[in-house]
């Protein structure tokens, strides 16, 4: 049984309840590398580095706490970025790229529809197709095949979680060789939810982010304990926003922006569903999406609507 359920306007002050955040540093990301940009990934780590695309192809990493650009080989639309154990940042697309150029051949067709690395393991979603591969070598090895599409993949501290989009978004839960672990967790039954984010906390809570309508002027925030739905908290202010989460310690962080409402960083306890802190990113609304967490800020990617929008890291302490 759901143990709450509440309602996040983003209308509403909470008072003194909410302490405010600062923005501490904000990057425009497309004067970094000199172009207009797409952002297409944002790895949390310490500290996290967003993959960026430009018009023409160009793509480059970019370290918004120290500002550090560095140019690497073109990566396609869709790719990923994950973190490996020594920090160094790896593109996943139709193959595994290094900073240095150095390029991987990886199964399937084209970037995956989501990923994740646990050490020296690549694990791959294609569609409904699951695969975990040797990061070192690029050679397959256990497949596994999930009820639904795969959107997001997430390491837990005993296995892997996956959302399925499938009538609804359903958690699957998966040993590190890709088994079943029960049953699916219908985590949005709404046949017109769409998943959005897929994060997992130092204990284990799984926390997922999606809308629950087709306007996607709606989300949810789900938090699944041992398999069992905990916590739900339903956001307004969602339209203009990709629901992107991230969690550091008990909080989960993420954006509300609509045209109605300026964009704000928002963090919800993730025992009670409580607005506990907010900060202000733009006058108005905004455009926002990936965001991450490395245990002393956190650092949103987006764009304040106006004249000039330009892509901008906020990065917030």
């Amino acid at each position: 049984m759901t143990a709450l359920a509440v309602l996040l306007a983003a209308g509403c002050t909470g008072g003194d309840a909410r302490e405010r955040l600062q923005v501490q540093r904000t990057v425009d990301l497309d004067a970094a590398v000199g172009t207009d940009v797409t952002v297409l990934d944002l790895a949390p780590g310490s500290p996290p580095v967003a993959l960026v695309r430009g018009g023409d192809g160009g793509s480059w990493l970019v370290t918004p706490t120290t500002g550090v650009v560095q140019e690497v080989p073109a990566a396609e639309p869709g790719s990923e970025l994950v973190i490996a154990d020594d920090g160094m940042p790896l593109v996943v697309g139709t193959v595994l790229t290094r900073p240095d150029g150095t390029v991987l051949p990886l199964p399937g067709t084209g970037p995956p529809s989501a990923a994740v690395l646990d050490g020296d393991t690549l694990y791959l979603a294609h569609d409904e197709q699951l695969t975990a591969v040797d990061a070192r070598t690029g050679e397959a090895g256990t497949t596994a095949t999930a009820p639904g599409r795969v959107t997001h993949l997430a390491r837990t501290p005993d296995g892997l979680a996956a959302l399925v989009h499938r009538d609804g978004v359903e958690l699957l839960r998966l040993t590190p060789d890709l088994r079943h672990v029960g049953d699916p967790v219908a985590v949005v039954p709404e046949e017109v939810g769409t998943p959005t984010d897929l994060q997992v906390t130092a204990d284990g809570t799984v926390v997922v982010t999606a809308y629950t309508n087709e306007a996607q002027d709606a989300g949810r925030l789900v938090t699944v304990v041992d398999g069992v739905v905990r916590t739900q908290v339903d956001l307004e202010g969602t339209d203009d926003t990709a629901l992107d989460v991230a969690v550091d310690g008990d909080l989960a962080y993420l954006v509300l922006s609509a045209s109605y409402h300026p964009a704000e960083l928002t963090a919800v306890d993730l025992a009670t569903g409580e607005v506990t802190t907010v900060a202000g990113l733009c006058g108005g609304a905004g455009a926002f999406g990936a965001i991450a967490a490395d245990g002393g800020t956190v650092t949103v990617v987006g764009s304040c609507l106006g004249a000039h929008p330009a892509t901008t890291a906020f990065v917030i302490g």
